[in-house]
């Protein structure tokens, strides 16, 4: 769910970490849950009857009923087992949801085991991917965010949460705005801009050994959670997914700035393409 509010409703965690980081104003936070809900409703489902049966597990054996404390125990093993395998595959480390709290100049990333806050200026890789239900054709934001070496993080974000969709776009924004003067600096000066499996120089685009110049390159789009790079000169162009492509969207950018492919929005600056799940 998406939540609205002040600093001041935040875990104290959360709150100390975007203070040392200043992030900025708080803006929202992000609740993940399909995935959560699920597992956490198993976990009660087989766990409790399990706990209901441990004591008559004890009492038989203390009483010396063999069948019967022999058939208690088994079903107690059953389904704590069960419940046990649930909590330490779906709902402990690893598994556990990240919480997005959005902020002004960042973002913080939070779980029950970790606080990681980002500025905007310190993200160096943004990894972007969206897997839509076939059955209710709903996207779910798969982030992570990389900063200073040895720092990431990942969120998993509904696309049902309201605001999803927005909050993508927002951090892909904010990223996009931050790396790409560097990238258009590194390429203009004669130098090679590498994301995932692309290469961006002067002349065009590159991957897997196979180049295409700036003047056989028609489109770079991101769809489908896949990124297109389409030629003019034959129908097979260049394509990757999406999450195999760091700052995807400064990738597509960057490409459209070199080919002059770049309209204006409405506001005197320049658009970019939002990501679709």
């Amino acid at each position: 769910m998406v939540k609205t509010g002040t600093a001041a409703d935040l875990p104290a965690r959360v709150r100390r970490a975007a203070e040392d980081a200043r992030v900025g104003e708080f803006r929202a936070v992000y609740r993940p849950r399909s995935a959560d809900r699920r597992s956490r409703t198993w976990l009660v489902l087989l766990g409790l009857p399990g706990l209901v049966l441990l004591p008559f597990a004890v009492a038989f054996l203390l009483d010396g009923f063999g069948w019967a404390s022999g058939l208690s125990l088994l079903l107690t093993a059953a389904y704590l087992g069960a419940a046990g395998r649930v909590l330490v595959q779906e709902v402990l480390p690893g598994q556990s949801p990240t919480t997005v709290h959005l902020f002004e100049d960042g973002v913080v990333l939070s779980s029950w085991r970790a606080v990681t806050p980002f500025t905007w200026d310190a993200v160096t890789e943004l990894r972007v991917s969206g897997v839509r239900s076939a059955a209710t054709g709903v996207a779910t934001w798969h982030l992570t965010l990389s900063g200073r070496p040895g720092t990431e993080g990942e969120a998993l974000i509904d696309g049902d949460v309201p605001g999803a969709r927005e909050l993508v776009e927002t951090v892909s924004r904010e990223v996009t705005e931050r790396v790409l003067p560097k990238y258009l600096s590194r390429v203009e000066t004669g130098g090679k801009v590498r994301l995932g499996p692309f290469s961006v120089t002067r002349q065009g685009i590159a991957k897997d050994g196979e180049f295409v110049p700036w003047e056989n390159v028609d489109r770079v789009e991101i769809e489908g959670g896949m990124v297109h790079v389409d030629r003019s000169d034959r129908p097979a162009g260049l394509t990757a997914i999406a999450a195999e492509v760091p700052n995807a969207v400064a990738f597509g950018e960057l490409t459209r700035r070199l080919r002059g492919d770049v309209r204006p929005d409405g506001n005197g600056g320049r658009s970019v393409r939002s990501m679709n799940g």
